[in-house]
């Protein structure tokens, strides 16, 4: 038995777990938020506790200090020598890391290195990994990127249609991310289904970020992100894929610099940008309003757009998976969705399993060709599975 510390750091906030493998036993999920404000927001669950706590906390290394701490002052563990192994999500890998790998200088300074591909998240997860290396002494740091598991894509597909010598010169290219989720979904998928039955599937992650990837034999051949997580299907405030002709347009006419109109497509667009009113999808379900009306339609359009590309790519379907906060918890976009794609694949949902039921589960009806089902996702833990597996080397 080993205890595992998972580190998921943001630009402002830390959310942790300590996972006991190979039980996936949680001992405790915490969190800090707005770091860097006088209000920080500290949160620590544990079957016997859950704690609250505002306050001002300067900066990263002072969050990881608190975490520890209270770790020892609320009893989760008698002492931090109890944690054997930490996991560190790792926003962007490139072209070095292909899975999961034991952090060392060499790892360490390609993930600095590739800070100028994801430049907010990149260079806090390293330093948070830095700053955790010296509080735990003499225990395993384990990368696990949002990127690796979308490194088999062929080139085809991840090259991009500029000129090739910004490919060679800057590694221009099709990354994806939120590959921890869709790794674990699909994984899971496979355990319900079983693997005869798994062999071809499509994953929608749809939170505020949004992503969805075509899966064969377990093994990613194509996902909507790309460069960055800007790419792909319409989120709650990034627009997704579009005219690049329109960020100069908009420069030109609104006096915009590039880094104006970067902040609008990454911060502005999306469901956020079309209804004028929210990025939650609760917010927009709620409202009759016609741009709210059109936002949802326009983001269930795009997402079966890309199934039915996928479908193509995949050569077939065994299944469809929903994940995230929207694909888990809105019976109303998954039914619209799959209305979009019926027709053309006979993809038929069960209205009283779609709208009812909690936990991972088959949605679709007998009749239908192609299996749709529901899985809430757990980065936490598959960073727990990977740190614990390369913990045995």
């Amino acid at each position: 038995m080993k205890n595992i510390l998972v580190v998921n750091a943001g630009s402002s906030s830390i959310k942790f777990q300590i996972i006991q493998m190979p039980q996936e036993k949680v001992l405790t999920n915490a969190s800090i938020e707005k770091i860097g404000e006088i209000d920080s927001i500290f949160k620590m669950k544990t079957p016997e506790l859950n704690i609250k706590n505002i306050f001002p906390v300067k900066s990263h290394e002072d969050a990881l200090n608190y975490f520890l701490q209270q770790l020892i002052e609320n009893k989760v563990l008698n002492d931090l020598s109890e944690i054997n192994v930490c996991g560190h999500r790792i926003a962007h890998g490139g072209e070095y890391f292909r899975d999961s790998v034991i952090i060392d200088s060499d790892v360490s300074d390609k993930i600095e290195k590739l800070c100028q591909l994801a430049p907010l998240h990149n260079k806090v997860n390293l330093s948070c990994y830095q700053i955790l290396n010296v509080l735990l002494k003499d225990i395993i740091h384990v990368a696990v990127f949002d990127t690796s598991f979308h490194q088999d894509i062929s080139k085809e597909i991840y090259t991009y249609a500029i000129p090739y010598k910004y490919y060679e010169k800057y590694n221009i290219r099709k990354y994806g991310f939120h590959g921890t989720s869709h790794k674990y979904v699909s994984l899971i998928t496979s355990e319900i289904l079983g693997a005869k039955n798994s062999e071809k599937i499509i994953v929608c992650h749809l939170g505020n970020g949004a992503s969805i990837s075509a899966i064969k034999n377990g093994v990613c051949i194509n996902t909507s992100m790309g460069l960055s997580p800007l790419g792909g299907i319409i989120m709650g405030t990034r627009s997704g894929n579009l005219d690049p002709s329109i960020i100069e347009f908009i420069m030109n006419n609104d006096d915009k610099s590039i880094e104006d109109v970067l902040s609008i497509l990454n911060k502005e667009s999306g469901l956020l940008g079309i209804s004028s009113k929210s990025n939650d999808m609760r917010e927009l379900l709620n409202s009759t309003d016609k741009q709210s009306v059109l936002a949802i339609n326009m983001y269930c359009r795009k997402v079966s757009d890309y199934i039915g590309a996928y479908f193509m790519h995949l050569g077939g379907l065994d299944a469809i998976v929903f994940t995230a906060g929207v694909g888990e918890n809105s019976a109303y976009i998954r039914e619209k969705i799959i209305s979009n794609i019926k027709e053309a694949t006979n993809t038929i949902i069960d209205n009283d399993l779609n709208e009812n039921g909690s936990k991972d589960r088959i949605i679709s009806s007998k009749e239908s060709n192609v299996k749709v089902l529901v899985i809430s996702t757990n980065e936490e833990v598959m960073i727990a599975k990977d740190s614990y597996r390369l913990s045995l080397i």
